[in-house]
Order: structure tokens, then C-alpha cells, then sequence
């Protein structure tokens, strides 16, 4: 028993809990109503389209949920236009853009010098 309790003694671990609890509450709920909605690829679109953003956001000093948050607006913003001048149809407008963004995102990290590996941002750590 103490062994599943050890990690609790340490205040870091008991906010990456918490957090990562709220985050998994949130998506989950948010995650079914895109579903129900019919717009399960946009989650993943934006989730990935908001990577350049972050690269910018550390190459300017800025806070990367501000670099994320504006190209994930952006990323929506273009999927809407996109899908309102032609014809195709939505999912392969969102797998478009979300493609170029998600490779502007991949050239800027391979690009970009800096003392942090910024490839942990696109796989994660709680």
C-alpha cells in the first residue's frame, strides 16, 4: 500500500493529479459533444494545429498557451474559410489545415535553436 501512496507525500505529484483529473473531466465532456455534434477530427485537428503557435510564442518569449491559443483560433478560422470557398467537404477541410499547420509546426521545431527540447510540448508530460 504505501508503495501506490509514496508518490502522494510530494505536493508536485498531488497537483499533477489534480489537474490531470480536471483535464480528463473536461475533455471527456467536451470530447462527446464534438462526437455527438459530428466534429470529432476538430479536437484532434486543433490540438495539433496549435503547435506552431507554441514554437513562435518560446522563439518571442511569450507564454505558450498565448501561442497556442492564437493559432488555434487560427486553425478555425481557416477550416470555417476554407470550407465556406469550395466545395469539399468539412472533414477534408479540417484534415487539410490541420496538416499544414501541424508541418509548419514540425519545420519550426526542427528549425528553431533553443535550450529546451521543444518535441516534449507535442508528446506530452503530465
Amino acid at each position: 500500500m504505501d508503495l501506490i501512496l509514496e508518490p502522494l507525500a510530494h505536493d508536485f505529484m498531488v497537483r499533477a493529479l489534480l489537474v490531470s483529473a480536471l483535464v480528463g473531466g473536461v475533455c471527456g465532456l467536451l470530447s462527446c459533444y464534438m462526437t455527438l455534434k459530428g466534429w470529432a477530427l476538430m479536437g484532434d485537428a486543433v490540438s495539433h494545429a496549435v503547435l506552431p503557435g507554441v514554437v513562435v510564442a518560446y522563439a518571442l518569449g511569450l507564454p505558450f498557451s498565448l501561442g497556442a491559443f492564437v493559432f488555434g483560433v487560427g486553425s478555425v478560422a481557416a477550416i470555417g474559410f476554407v470550407k465556406q470557398k469550395s466545395r469539399v467537404k468539412e472533414d477534408t477541410v479540417i484534415g487539410l489545415v490541420f496538416t499544414g499547420f501541424f508541418a509548419l509546426g514540425l519545420v519550426l521545431v526542427s528549425k528553431t535553436r533553443s535550450n529546451i527540447d521543444l518535441t516534449h510540448i507535442l508528446f506530452g508530460n503530465v
